[in-house]
């Protein structure tokens, strides 16, 4: 976790810069391209990936303004913890390949807290994302546990999917590291930054029986 810190306060804004004057050139480039006689036959083509650079750059900018403010949001208000897990599981289980299970190990009126759901859904969204994306092909099963440890609130969302190598879980906290093709490599930071909003923790480990990942949520009183 020390490593993003560091990641984010020295080195954010160069970072940020690099990101997006990679798309822009290959936007101009290809625009270039087009006015040349040539590069007719090739119109669509450039033309799609024009979109998709500049559809990157749109993502960028917009993950980054959340990363930086986790607190924008119009209200908050006490919220049903439990409804909005159930609500996101009902959301994603549409994979006849994966199998969703919710475990709830206390009273659920206990379940209660005082955020903003939008905070809490982006986190929530991204973790399952995750999970069925590590998952591809194969048998998959994603469990959420909702329980309370020492007085605090924590989400346990399990998967069994292809796990992280070692050497990359620090590295998964800091902006912009990614290895999907069409990812930002902020959705994590934005995850940590919002719990840290919400007085909380957001912790990715690998599983003991090394199949798939733990992604463990702690909201503190």
């Amino acid at each position: 976790m020390c490593c993003y810190k560091e990641f984010f306060e020295k080195d954010i804004t160069i970072a940020l810069a690099h990101e997006v004057k990679n798309p822009v050139s290959l936007i101009k480039a290809n625009i270039e391209l087009l006015e040349l006689d040539s590069a007719l036959n090739a119109y669509q083509k450039n033309v799609s990936m024009m979109k998709n650079e500049l559809n990157k750059i749109t993502n960028i900018v917009s993950d980054f303004m959340l990363l930086c403010n986790p607190y924008n949001e119009n209200s908050t208000k006490n919220i049903d913890v439990f409804n909005v897990i159930a609500e996101y599981i009902e959301k994603f289980d549409v994979y006849e390949n994966i199998t969703f299970s919710f475990n709830c190990f206390t009273s659920i009126e206990e379940f209660k807290m005082l955020t903003g759901k939008t905070r809490l859904s982006f986190v929530l969204s991204n973790v399952y994302k995750n999970c069925i994306e590590a998952i591809k092909h194969k048998n998959g099963i994603i469990k959420t546990n909702l329980y309370k440890e020492n007085d605090n609130l924590v989400i346990e969302i399990i998967d069994n999917g292809e796990g992280i190598d070692n050497n990359l879980l620090e590295k998964i906290y800091e902006p912009f590291f990614t290895s999907k093709e069409s990812g930002t490599g902020l959705g994590i930071p934005i995850c940590v930054n919002i719990m840290k909003s919400l007085n909380g923790s957001f912790t990715i480990y690998n599983n003991p029986d090394k199949i798939g990942c733990t992604t463990k949520l702690i909201f503190s009183k």
